[in-house]
């Protein structure tokens, strides 16, 4: 299949990618004489050509189509396209060619998703225009969309270890909460980082956001990662200065025990160099279960979580509290 040369206009950026689909030599030879000035220009010969080659490359930008071509049509090339799975094919500008009269071809492709149609023989002008508007339109909406996507990302991570932030979580916690309604289990885990102040007290602000960064990075290798599926996983986040929380779905209370300890033993292993001393880490941990807790909000296990942790740390603190009498519980 070809492959998008390498080419950029005097500003040093990349020209947009048309991909024309055209079994007409001189109607392919017009396109290329009003356009290759502006665009890079790939060529297929049908719409089955045109398909393989846009699931191959995915830096074309725009795609201009003649109707009546051998194997895959112009119109059925156009229906693969808007049906994709893939978003950058699904929402392609695609232009419309024929050289039939009467409106029928026409008013398909428009059902059939077109973002515009012109008439055999082409106009350079009308083709320059149509194909400029276009992909600017198409260029604009994409960018509209990664900041929406960067936005959405601001307001749901936390800024220094890239974790869920505690907006995040609640509502992430929620939607579990009310899938496990139905039948499923739920666990959460609330855990603080032992003697934080100290961190900052005396190696300052910077040293302990190392140790944050570092924690975080320890939890990531301990908590359960999503399947291939993407479903599945447990979910980490930061609530608070050294707080962090994990929502454990499809977890009895047994479960989030074990999980807990695993994340305190990690903990305890990790050592953190800063200004030539090594730093111990150690946390405290308390969990809570939704069936064992019965509570209707992800606020209300949360704070019984939270209640725990606080007792972890009365007990002597690099331990886990899985309930409130402090009797059943694990330390190092």
């Amino acid at each position: 299949m070809p492959t998008m040369p390498m080419d950029e206009t005097q500003a040093g950026t990349p020209r947009p990618c048309v991909l024309i689909v055209e079994d007409s030599k001189t109607a392919k030879a017009m396109l290329q004489k009003e356009l290759a000035e502006q665009y890079i220009l790939l060529h297929a010969m049908d719409g089955a050509e045109a398909w393989d080659m846009l699931q191959e490359n995915s830096q074309i930008d725009l795609v201009i189509t003649d109707i009546n071509m051998p194997r895959m049509s112009g119109q059925q090339l156009l229906v693969k396209i808007r049906t994709s799975d893939a978003p950058h094919i699904r929402s392609l500008p695609v232009i419309v060619m024929t050289g039939t009269d009467g409106n029928a071809d026409k008013n398909l492709a428009f059902l059939n998703g077109a973002n515009d149609f012109v008439n055999k023989p082409v106009d350079g002008l009308e083709i320059q225009a149509r194909v400029n508007v276009h992909y600017k339109l198409a260029n604009t909406i994409r960018e509209l969309e990664k900041s929406k996507n960067a936005l959405a990302h601001q307001a749901t991570t936390d800024p220094l270890t890239g974790l869920k932030n505690r907006r995040s979580f609640h509502e992430l916690g929620e939607q579990i909460l009310q899938a496990a309604s139905g039948g499923a289990d739920f666990s959460i885990i609330h855990l603080d980082i032992d003697h934080f102040k100290q961190v900052n007290d005396v190696y300052g602000h910077a040293a302990g956001d190392e140790v944050l960064m570092a924690v975080a990075r320890q939890l990531n290798h301990v908590v359960r990662a999503p399947d291939v599926s993407g479903r599945g996983g447990d979910i980490l986040a930061r609530i608070g200065g050294e707080e962090f929380a994990i929502l454990l779905p499809n977890t009895n209370r047994l479960g989030a025990a074990v999980m807990a300890e695993r994340i305190r033993a990690a903990l305890e292993k990790l050592t953190i160099w800063i200004s030539g001393t090594c730093l111990a880490v150690t946390a405290s941990l308390g969990t809570a279960n939704f069936r064992g807790e019965k509570v209707e909000t992800i606020r209300e296990l949360l704070n019984i979580a939270d209640r725990r942790m606080y007792l972890a740390k009365k007990l002597g603190r690099n331990r886990i509290c899985v309930n409130d009498d402090g009797k059943t519980n694990f330390h190092g």
